[in-house]
């Protein structure tokens, strides 16, 4: 007997610093999927420009009753803004989606399809393919290990998996409290208590999403801010438990190692030996 397919929610949020051209491209990947989403959860974190406004409606306009539109008076950070989101989801399965990157065409089929099939995972992401300004020319493939057991011992170095392509069952991420309010790492910090509560986390190996990675991404990533929010976030993981004293000392002088290095050598890291 033939499985019927799950119904299910894309989350994604926006805000106003976003371009138009791109929430338009990301909307798109999203409604000419193999297996299309019975909603889409778009979060407005903040005012948005009027172009942002006009992509929403015109996509509303197109697929009326498909979207639930959630607008937040203020920018209050993607932790904050997806957890606003996912209160109004509809569905247990949830797939996330970031406002300027692409899904590519089978991406929730494979997706769905290896969730019916592997009943105790509890999330799954994908590789991702990168690129600076067109899709389709790939710059580099980000890969991240699959096995759920290779994802938990990363995960004591390091983020394990990635945020964007990943579709979770919303139960298991409502267990343990959802998106915490953070500006930084809320991806990270809720993954890490998703395997301390026992969540089987995998990741196919194939790069199901196209994710934009240009300068502006690194520069941020090895920001005096963001290096900061990463230490306070090791420690979170020191008091949960989660990662010994001698590892969370490693974890900062590595931290603080990368955001010492000059843009171009982190990049190359990252990109050409981590593949990160």
């Amino acid at each position: 007997m033939k499985k019927t397919t799950p119904h299910f929610s894309v989350l994604m949020s926006t805000y106003g610093k976003e371009e138009s051209e791109h929430l338009d491209a990301a909307i798109k990947s999203i409604v000419t999927q193999s297996s299309l989403p019975n909603e889409i959860v778009l979060v407005k974190d903040g005012l948005l420009t009027e172009r942002l406004e006009d992509v929403i409606a015109k996509w509303v306009q197109i697929f009326p009753g498909l979207f639930k539109v959630v607008p937040l008076p203020e920018n209050r950070g993607l932790g904050v803004a997806l957890q606003e989101g996912l209160k109004v989801c509809s569905y247990n399965i949830v797939a996330r989606m970031d406002a300027d990157d692409i899904s590519c065409p089978e991406r929730f089929e494979k997706q769905l399809k290896f969730l019916q099939e592997n009943p105790d995972v509890a999330l799954v992401s994908s590789w991702m393919a990168c690129f600076e300004n067109n899709p389709d020319e790939i710059a580099f493939i980000k890969k991240m290990p699959q096995r759920h057991e290779e994802i938990s011992r990363i995960a004591r170095f390091r983020n394990p998996v990635f945020h964007a392509p990943a579709m979770f069952r919303r139960s298991e991420v409502e267990a343990v409290g959802g998106y915490a309010e953070r500006r930084h790492n809320e991806d990270y910090h809720l993954w890490v208590r998703m395997l301390l509560n026992g969540s089987k986390i995998t990741c196919i190996p194939q790069p199901l999403y196209k994710a934009r990675c240009n300068s502006t991404l690194f520069k941020r990533r090895t920001s005096f801010q963001y290096t900061i929010s990463m230490v306070k976030l090791q420690k979170e993981f020191l008091n949960m438990g989660f990662i010994s004293y001698p590892q969370f000392i490693l974890n900062i002088i590595v931290r603080i190692m990368a955001y010492m290095l000059p843009i171009t050598m982190t990049r190359f890291v990252r990109t050409r030996l981590l593949r990160l």
